[in-house]
């Protein structure tokens, strides 16, 4: 039977994979070899540097090897300085060495992109030097001090080998993707200003918002590696919250417009129309001026009330929008505040890093226990892919990949080391026997789909052969040490997959939390303006994260809208009772703030009681209060309309239908009063 290369090595497919994997195996074998010729213990360390930083841009290649080498160094200083502290005894070390771990898995949770990657491997290295170390006559600065000069020369290779032909990153293209995205958003809101049913404004609002959410998630990957680019992040990041405000609020600014008298027609179209301008105007690069837009909204003043409001924030989104991308556009970037602020999943940071101090406590407990020298190794592997796999939010799948990986790596290994380097007389025949092994790995490496399949083989394959390293090994020794590091492997996977785990479902409810959170601070903090806006600036950048992980999918995108259109309301409210404390609706306004700063166990009673609120605030019976009921029972609708993505708990479907029923008697009574 015939199998073609490619089946099982993706990456032949493609000239720019292929040149990639040639690359990132000639710099792990330079590494290997230029550890070996300087004499530094542990050689292959040099080569898993560079296989762990390889990146198939020179962007974020730079950016990999800066938290390689920051987290190394971090990494093999607390290795240090927990042994001076414990005095190195084993068990004080090893429970120093828990806590420790957990802090770097939180930390990892906690920061984003490739920090998150150096908050991992500074754990990832003091587990290596301690467990290694821990209860034998090695020196743990000297061996600190090893790593640490097996790292550096791995970064070198990196840099030279790879960093030198890897493509830059498409950092340029940013500014395209964005202004694309700008035009299509503009575009959108031209639509839904036009006559006539609009069907499919649903499913369009939901591809704009998943597309906003994919740039953010990747924009500071897209612009690794070069300081002007980076300027533009912020700029950018105030672009997609303006733009993620238009299509929040173009759906109320429709309806309201639709109820404008006959005679407003015209105006309207006008309005559409500069959009439409404008939106053609970025396009062919000639500016972002708002003078048409302006000049048609000012036409449109004083037509409704509701409108009016409507225009304010459709106005001030416009000119952020514009505002920002001229900044992004301009050679230099102006440093600009931003309009989403991150919000750290403080759920998922307390798993990791309780995750990461339950398994190297296990591994050492066991160690300890039972004193059986090759546990080591066991707490070695377990520490290893906790530390690696601590931020990501699908890690089972890919920790199964690596299982494959390791295992062939064990086999290949256990081949080599008992049946190749007894025969062969010199290190440097033997590095280059095994330079096709590595090909192959790097290879896979050089796939997405095979990518942690190679990485696995490539580690587990250098530490087990030791390609450079003559000494002869004894099978039953070598066996044991690699079932216990497959053993540490699938201890971790376990965990992952049983024990504390983390997957993207989770992480959504984790966010799905957080945006409860933020919609009752903004009601608390109504009152100050500057609070409120900065509570919504976290609830965008929640929205934009909740929508990178779950894409299209109309709950939770249509919920997400809504969230953020509740927010809006929320803090126009609160605005308004700056301003006008004595107004007669102001008392209704505060208690709905009152009633919506707690948690919303129930969506539909909460929607009830805004609805009653605007019925009172109508009974004011002045005009200035129909804003107001208006703002409330937009709000009310937004709760009702979205019950299962404001619910902080899921009910049970007899349970759902009772509270529907009880809510709209509610609402009933609250219509009558």
């Amino acid at each position: 039977m015939h199998i073609q290369p490619f089946l099982l090595f993706p990456a032949l497919r493609h000239p720019a994979s292929r040149s990639f994997a040639l690359r990132l195996a000639a710099a792990s074998i330079l590494a290997m070899a230029a550890a070996t010729a300087f004499s530094i213990a542990n050689p292959w360390w040099a080569a898993m540097a560079v296989w762990m930083i390889g990146q198939p841009t020179r962007g974020l290649l730079l950016e990999r090897s800066l938290m390689q080498l920051l987290g190394t160094l971090a990494g093999a200083l607390a290795a240090v300085g927990l042994t001076a502290l414990t005095g190195g005894a084993p068990a004080l070390l090893l429970t120093a060495l828990c806590v420790w771990m957990g802090l770097c898995c939180g930390a990892s949770n906690l920061l984003r992109h490739q920090r998150a990657y150096g908050a991992a491997l500074c754990g990832l290295t003091t587990a290596v030097i301690v467990v290694l170390t821990a209860g034998t006559p090695l020196d743990t600065a000297a061996f600190a001090a090893a790593r640490m000069l097996d790292n550096l020369i791995g970064i070198a290779a990196s840099l030279l080998v790879i960093a030198l032909w890897n493509p830059p990153s498409p950092a340029t293209a940013l500014l395209e993707k964005t202004r694309d995205l700008l035009c299509a958003t503009l575009g959108h809101a031209a639509r839904l200003l036009g006559p006539g049913g609009l069907p499919d404004t649903p499913s369009r609002e939901r591809k704009l918002v998943a597309a906003l959410a994919g740039l953010e998630a990747t924009a500071e990957d897209t612009t690794a590696g070069s300081l002007s680019q980076r300027r533009r992040l912020k700029p950018m990041r105030g672009l997609l919250a303006g733009l993620l405000d238009l299509i929040a609020i173009m759906p109320a600014l429709r309806l309201h417009a639709q109820a404008l008298a006959p005679n407003h027609a015209e105006d309207l179209e006008q309005l559409r129309a500069s959009l439409d301008d404008l939106a053609e105007t970025i396009q062919a690069g000639r500016g972002s001026s708002l003078a048409i837009v302006r000049t048609a909204t000012r036409r449109l003043r004083g037509a409704d009330p509701l409108f009016d409001t409507c225009l304010d924030e459709f106005e001030q989104a416009l000119a952020a929008i514009t505002a920002s991308y001229r900044n992004m556009a301009a050679t230099l970037p102006e440093p600009a505040p931003s309009s989403t602020a991150a919000h750290a999943d403080i759920a998922g940071v307390r798993i990791a890093a309780w995750r990461g101090v339950a398994i190297s406590a296990l591994a050492a407990g066991a160690w300890l226990a039972s004193g059986w020298e090759p546990l080591r190794y066991f707490m070695l592997g377990a520490c290893i892919f906790t530390a690696l796999f601590a931020s990501v939010d699908e890690p089972v799948p890919l920790m199964r990949r690596v299982l494959a990986g390791a295992s062939a790596a064990a086999v290949a290994a256990f081949v080599w080391r008992v049946g190749v380097a007894p025969v062969v007389p010199h290190p440097w025949l033997s590095l280059a026997l095994a330079s096709p092994l590595i090909l192959a790995a790097a290879t896979a490496q050089a796939h997405r789909g095979t990518a942690f399949i190679g990485l696995a083989f490539n580690m587990l394959f250098a530490v087990l052969a030791q390609p450079v390293n003559a000494e002869p090994a004894e099978p039953m020794a070598l066996l044991t040490v690699e079932l216990m590091l497959l053993a540490g492997i699938a201890c971790s996977y376990a965990a992952y997959r049983w024990l504390i785990p983390m997957t993207t479902l989770r992480r959504r409810r984790h966010i799905h939390r957080a945006i409860r959170a933020e919609i009752a601070a903004i009601a608390q903090r109504a009152g100050t303006p500057t609070r409120a806006a900065r509570h919504l600036a976290r609830l965008r950048f929640l929205i934009l994260a909740l929508i990178a992980r779950s894409g299209t999918e109309a709950p939770t995108a249509d919920g997400a809208l809504a969230a953020l259109s509740l927010g809006h309301a929320l803090a126009r409210m609160g605005h308004l009772l700056d301003r006008r404390p004595e107004a007669p609706e102001a008392p209704w306004i505060g208690l709905a703030l009152h009633a919506m700063s707690k948690p919303l166990a129930t969506p539909h009673d909460a929607g009830a009681t805004l609805r009653n609120y605007a019925n009172r605030a109508r009974a004011a019976a002045t005009c200035a209060a129909v804003p107001a009921a208006c703002w409330l029972e937009e709000a009310a609708e937004h709760l009702a309309g979205h019950t299962a993505f404001f619910r902080a708990q899921p009910a049970p479907a007899w349970a759902q239908r009772i509270a529907d029923l009880s809510s709209s008697r509610a609402g009933e009574d609250g219509e009558r009063a």
